[in-house]
């Protein structure tokens, strides 16, 4: 018997519906948008709307199917317009937007030129090494050629504005997106960045899309006459997003995937791409698109270590080192070193695939699924010598700020949890066997973080580097910021492996001791941007606080300003007034990944 307080999704798909809020468990499974309420919505016509209603859900079950089996289509990076008004906000209503995205082929559906712009230099030869080893060769020259283009289309100075706005990007929006990321001067430091922008039209694009937001957010009170200026930045954003999707969705054509080390530097690059596109959604505040990048992103990451391994002899998987000495060779090496400066395709691939780990740690948490890269973690986060002055071929701590001991354990919660949900649905559930796993991680996430916290207030007693005092971003405090930010993300963990073994119990002694541990360290924040590096741990803490401690999450948002430039951090708000809302009506059998999906989507807090 159907039932008739069901949601609104399950009933236009004609469903049985358990009734679960704020996610029934069809919806949860299938991961589509789950509307319930007690309106009766619009498209419930019986009629022409509520078939339509129909057509749409069948769509979105389709893709959602697509997206759990890892299929990478191009159309991967269609972008979808946000519904949501919370979101970023280019155009005012929807006959400016066609408007303003008419001359875009990407919007109208008319096929792409096939002709390469008159700056990209020619492909290299079949037997030529790596794109890479040439870069720095002809990288001023490339960079004479990109900067002074001249274009029908542009208007005059277009090129002086380009300039500017990428000046903007290396000096002051790069360092606030990842104040983490500091490389030595003797690893090369940042300067791979600068060539590899330059060095690609997508690239170019998706970084000139990144500046000039954040050119007109910036404009906001800092001018008087901000108007013109802003209409500027507004206009030249649109039509770089317009330029950036085509570029992206053309490479992903034009990319021949075949196992040579050309081929290999293409789809590092495409990926590097993809990623630098999806951290500007995320920034904005639209995650709609955040599913479908970051599957292209991942297909692309195992299609490079697919042709690494083709391109080795030897029988044994690539390593994540033998995958970068394909792509290039250190531009200097240090004898006191075992490595050098990294060389331009080296650092990016490095940088973007951390980025890429992470995100895919945390957006299994949203979906109750096991990371889909987690069988490269082994060699990309664990040191290959287990002596303590080891380090690992990534060091997210050196990115991110959070060590990797946090978000390995992280992944094994989230394969522990897909685990228990499908021997529960299975009907072969063994809670020894759950608990016994979850005591091993338990333990682990307690080490390390006592040996954490012994030496956060132990003085540091090792001078600061030259260049530290000009361009440090992060505030000083007892440990530094990396040991903050790791302790929030490990009681976060342990936060999320007590939902998964006890069900969502807000009020319980375990869960709440962590969850106000983590309150108490957000609350310590020096600075409040932090918060942008704790988003994930600030939402899964918030979603679970009592309904006394809401405005205390409230406020640390709403101290992030201006709002458009923290957009995880306000999404993660607004998860939690969601959950906040339906306080009374979840159940035990909520999680995590529940109150994320109430929004419709996955958001990704990264």
């Amino acid at each position: 018997m159907r039932s008739h307080d069901g949601c609104w999704t399950c009933k236009v798909r004609k469903k049985r519906c358990d009734e679960l809020r704020p996610v029934c468990r069809n919806c949860s499974t299938l991961e589509i948008t789950c509307h319930f309420g007690n309106q009766k919505p619009s498209w419930m016509d019986n009629g022409n709307g509520q078939k339509e209603k129909a057509k749409e859900v069948k769509r979105e079950v389709k893709s959602a199917a697509a997206r759990r089996r890892g299929t990478v289509l191009t159309d991967a990076l269609e972008p979808v317009p946000s519904t949501s008004d919370r979101g970023i906000t280019l155009i005012a209503d929807s006959s400016d937007a066609e408007n303003a995205f008419g001359m875009s082929p990407l919007f109208r559906g008319e096929p792409f030129s096939e002709s390469a712009p008159s700056w990209i230099s020619a492909h290299t030869e079949p037997n030529a090494e790596p794109s890479s080893s040439n870069a720095n060769q002809d990288f001023w020259n490339k960079s004479n050629r990109l900067l002074e283009r001249d274009s029908s289309d542009d208007q005059p100075g277009d090129s002086e504005l380009d300039r500017r706005f990428m000046m903007f990007y290396f000096d002051h929006f790069f360092p606030f997106l990842f104040p983490f990321y500091k490389p030595p001067i003797l690893e090369g430091g940042r300067s791979w960045i600068m060539e590899l922008v330059v060095g690609s039209e997508a690239m170019w694009h998706t970084t000139l899309c990144l500046s000039t937001y954040f050119v007109s957010i910036s404009l906001d009170g800092a001018i008087s006459d901000k108007t013109l200026c802003k209409s500027l930045a507004w206009e030249k954003l649109l039509k770089q997003l317009g330029v950036t999707f085509t570029m992206l969705q053309r490479n992903l054509r034009e990319v021949t995937l075949t196992n040579t080390a050309d081929s290999l530097v293409k789809v590092c690059r495409i990926m590097g791409s993809i990623i630098q596109l999806q951290r500007f959604e995320i920034s904005v505040g639209n995650f709609q698109n955040c599913e479908q990048h970051l599957g292209a992103a991942i297909a692309l990451f195992k299609e490079a270590f697919r042709i690494a391994e083709n391109l080795t002899d030897r029988e044994e998987s690539p390593t994540l080192r033998g995958l970068l000495s394909r792509i290039g060779r250190p531009i200097w090496t240090v004898n006191s070193r075992s490595g050098g400066a990294w060389s331009t395709d080296q650092a990016a691939f490095r940088f973007y695939s951390a980025l890429l780990i992470v995100d895919d740690i945390i957006s299994s948490t949203c979906m109750t699924e096991p990371p889909r890269l987690s069988r490269y973690h082994a060699q990309c986060l664990f040191a290959n010598d287990h002596s303590p002055e080891a380090r690992s071929p990534l060091n997210l701590e050196d990115f991110m700020g959070c060590e990797n001991w946090v978000l390995l354990q992280i992944s094994e919660i989230s394969a522990l949890d897909a685990w228990k949900k499908s021997m529960k649905k299975a009907g072969q559930l063994d809670m020894m066997e759950l608990v016994a796993r979850a005591s091993v991680i338990k333990q682990c996430l307690l080490g390390y973080l006592t040996r954490l916290e012994a030496t956060t207030n132990i003085p540091n007693t090792n001078p600061p580097g030259f260049f530290a005092f000009f361009n440090d971003q992060l505030p000083p405090m007892p440990g530094g910021c990396s040991a903050f930010v790791t302790r929030v993300w490990a009681h976060a963990a342990l936060l999320y492996l007590s939902v998964t073994v006890s069900g969502w119990q807000p009020a319980s002694l375990e869960i709440r001791n962590n969850m106000t541990r983590i309150l108490a360290l957000l609350e310590q924040m020096p600075e409040p941007k932090l918060l942008r590096t704790v988003a994930w741990p600030f939402c899964f803490a918030g979603c679970l606080a009592e309904s006394d401690e809401e405005y205390r999450f409230r406020a640390m948002a709403d101290a992030l300003v201006p709002h458009q430039l923290f957009g995880a951090a306000r999404k993660a708000l607004e998860i939690m007034e969601s959950v906040w809302k339906c306080r009374y009506e979840v159940t035990i059998d909520t999680d995590f990944a529940a109150c994320v999906s109430s929004m419709g989507y996955i958001s990704l807090l990264v």
